[in-house]
């Protein structure tokens, strides 16, 4: 029997039945075991249907929002449900031409002097010529427009020219290309990322646009309730009809609001939520756990901030 797109996914459309949709009929599947899918991983239907739509056609998506929001495991979770292999490459300030294409190296040989030399494929050359591959350009905001720019015939043949040696590499079968950034390629106008470079109209127009934020309360308490079943029995709270995985949640909106508004600088993410509700069951201790998960990698300006927020959360301050 087929897996369907309800199985894999675990969303529901409402106009279509995904429980009779077969996922090999939405995009082409590998077999690929390089991820094992994380079972608490919780999918929006708006956003499998963008992605598998493109994966499909082999249409390049930049996927933007905010930090920590999950773009990169969200390319990685579709890879592994799809059975396809995942390349996630990290742009910055520093990337180079070289770091992506290739360049060539010093090796030990049998020769006269026991050294040769050999060109090397890049980060980028290697991954495309693996078929089925998603390959993920992460953080593609921070690379040199000069850089981005390279990627234009790419986008539009499928194939890139290396200078170095003028060899022509061609993307493999079913190779899909994705950047992921925390902009959509143009001015940073919230001014929260620094170094974010604007990149060119040419580049942007290759790609179908894909914004993403973070979940829905309620699938974000899912996940929590998912990872940590016994997250709302392990703890006493103080006098409210509330569950604790809630008050995480509500906890990390509040704290996004302040990132948002440039009064604390560290993005709270959804690793962030899940690391603090483990460190709970570990520590038995909500404080604790979430000093540990977050608060004592702040800034003692923000962690008035964000002490406030606590407070008005559970009731009590944070040491």
């Amino acid at each position: 029997m087929s897996i369907t797109l309800y199985d894999a996914f675990g969303v529901t459309s409402p106009v279509a039945d995904t429980q009779k949709i077969p996922l090999g009929k939405v995009c082409s599947l590998g077999n690929c075991e390089q991820v094992e899918p994380d079972p608490n991983y919780v999918f929006e239907y708006r956003t499998v249907k963008r992605v598998l739509k493109n994966i499909g056609t082999r249409k390049p998506m930049w996927i933007h929002g905010p930090s920590g929001c999950g773009k990169t495991e969200l390319m990685v979770q579709v890879g592994a449900r799809l059975k396809r292999p995942v390349h996630i490459i990290s742009m910055g300030e520093e990337t180079s031409l070289r770091e992506l294409l290739g360049t060539f190296e010093l090796k030990a040989a049998e020769s006269k002097n026991g050294f040769e030399t050999a060109f090397q494929y890049g980060a980028l050359t290697q991954a495309m010529q693996n078929p089925g591959a998603i390959v993920v350009l992460d953080e593609f905001n921070m690379a040199p427009s000069t850089v981005a720019a390279q990627f234009n015939r790419l986008l539009e043949t499928g194939k890139i020219t290396i200078p170095e040696t003028g060899e022509t590499v061609m993307a493999a079968d079913n190779v899909t290309f994705v950047v992921t950034a925390n902009t959509a390629g143009g001015i940073d106008e919230s001014g929260i990322y620094a170094g974010s470079q604007a990149q060119n109209g040419a580049t942007r127009s290759r790609f179908s646009g894909l914004r993403v934020s973070y979940l829905p309360r309620d699938l974000e308490e899912q996940i929590i309730v998912r990872s940590f079943p016994r997250i709302n029995a392990v703890v006493q709270l103080p006098e409210t009809n509330k569950t604790l995985s809630s008050l995480m949640v509500e906890t990390a909106i509040a704290i996004r609001s302040l990132v948002a508004e440039q009064e604390v600088s560290l993005p709270f993410t959804v690793r962030n939520l899940k690391e603090w509700a483990g460190s709970t069951l570990a520590f038995r201790d909500i404080g604790e756990a979430f000093a540990d998960a977050y608060f004592d990698m702040l800034s003692e300006t923000e962690r008035t901030s964000v002490g406030e927020v606590f407070q008005r959360m559970f009731g009590w301050n944070l040491e």
